[in-house]
C-alpha cells in the first residue's frame, strides 16, 4: 500500500511538471507575438506584446560603428530588436541637442528674448544664420538648434544660464535619467580641440530620446516638423527672418516615422537618431540610434534599419 502511495505522488509530481512545460503560467503566445499577461490592481489583466523573430529574415549589415533599434511599451517595458556595440561610449555630435533642449524646457521661459553674443556667431558652423545683436526668442533658438542642428543656436541658449552651469545642468540630467554612461562638456556636440568630447553609447542615446518622448513633446513636435519660419529682430528692431528645414525632412513623409535628430562631427562621423511607431497593433515607439556612418549614410542607414525590423519580426 506504501509502494502504491509514493507511485501515486511520483506520477502527480510528473504530471505536473509535464503541464507547467506545456502551458506556462503568466505568457500567452498569440498571432506570433509574445504576450506577458500582467495583473493590474482589481484583478484584470493586460497584455505586453513584444515582436518575435522571424528567422527566415537574415540579419542586417549597416557598417556602422554602433547602433541599436529598441521598442519601448506604454508600459515602461523594453525589447532590443537590433543590437551592435550598444554599450561603447563614442561621440555622437548634434544628438547632444536632444539633452540641450531638455535642459532649455526646464529651465527657461520659451517666449522670453535674448541677444546673440559675438561668441554664439563664432561657434562653428553657419546653419543658424544668427548676427550679433539680433535679439530672438528661446522658442526660435530651440527651433533652430533641432531643426537645422544650428551649434550658434545651442551656444546662444547655453550662455543664458552661463555655459559651465548649463553644461552641469547636461550632465546632472544625464544622471537623473539613470544614464551613468553618457557625459557631456558642451550643448552642441562639436569636437573639442583634444577630443574630450560629449561621449555615450547607443543604448543611453536610446534611453534617452524615449525619455525625452514621453516627458518632453515639445521637443519631438519639432522634430516632426519638415519647416518653420522664426523670426528675428536686428538691434533697429527691423525682423531677420529664418526658415529653418527640417535635415531628416525627407523621412518625414514615411509612414510611422514621428521625427529624427542627425549629426556630424569628424570624430563621430554621421549620426543618427529616429522614432518610429511599431508595425501591427502593438502599441508603443522604436528608437532607432546608429553612430559612425560614413557621410550622406545617416538618413538611408536609419531608414534601411526602420524597413528591416518590419520583416525581420513578427508583428502582431
Amino acid at each position: 500500500m506504501r509502494r502504491i502511495s509514493i507511485l501515486i505522488i511520483l506520477l502527480l509530481i510528473i504530471l505536473f511538471i509535464l503541464l507547467f512545460v506545456f502551458f506556462p503560467f503568466g505568457e500567452k503566445k498569440e498571432g506570433g507575438v509574445n504576450q506577458v499577461v500582467l495583473k493590474e490592481q482589481g484583478g484584470g489583466e493586460r497584455a505586453e506584446s513584444f515582436p518575435i523573430r522571424n528567422p527566415q529574415e537574415p540579419e542586417i549589415n549597416l557598417g556602422e560603428k554602433a547602433g541599436i533599434a529598441v521598442l519601448f511599451t506604454p508600459e515602461g517595458k523594453e525589447k532590443i530588436l537590433y543590437k551592435k556595440n550598444i554599450n561603447e561610449r563614442l561621440p555622437f555630435a548634434s544628438l547632444a541637442k536632444i539633452m540641450t533642449a531638455m535642459v532649455v524646457i526646464d529651465n527657461y521661459t520659451l517666449d522670453k528674448e535674448v541677444t546673440i553674443s559675438r561668441e554664439a556667431v563664432q561657434t562653428l558652423g553657419e546653419s543658424g544664420r544668427l548676427s550679433v545683436g539680433e535679439r530672438i526668442s528661446i522658442r526660435g533658438l530651440l527651433d533652430l538648434s533641432l531643426l537645422v542642428s544650428s551649434n550658434d543656436a545651442a551656444s546662444a541658449l547655453a550662455e543664458v544660464m552661463g555655459k559651465r552651469k548649463f553644461v552641469r545642468a547636461m550632465n546632472g540630467k544625464a544622471k537623473e535619467i539613470g544614464l551613468l554612461n553618457t557625459s557631456f562638456v558642451n550643448p552642441h556636440g562639436l569636437d573639442e580641440e583634444d577630443h574630450n568630447n560629449n561621449l555615450s553609447s547607443a543604448y543611453e542615446l536610446a534611453k534617452m530620446t524615449e525619455y525625452s518622448i514621453e516627458n518632453y513633446p515639445l521637443i519631438w513636435k519639432i522634430l516632426g516638423t519638415k519647416e518653420k519660419d522664426v523670426i528675428g529682430k536686428d538691434p533697429s528692431g527691423r525682423e531677420i527672418p529664418h526658415h529653418p528645414r527640417n535635415v531628416a525632412r525627407t523621412l518625414l513623409d514615411k509612414e510611422g516615422i514621428l521625427g529624427g535628430k542627425t549629426g556630424y562631427t569628424e570624430d563621430a562621423g554621421e549620426t543618427m537618431i529616429l522614432v518610429g511607431k511599431p508595425f501591427g497593433k502593438v502599441k508603443g515607439n522604436i528608437v532607432i540610434v546608429i553612430l559612425g556612418v560614413g557621410i550622406g549614410e545617416r538618413l538611408q542607414k536609419s531608414e534601411q534599419l526602420y524597413n528591416w525590423l518590419k520583416t525581420a519580426y513578427i508583428w502582431q
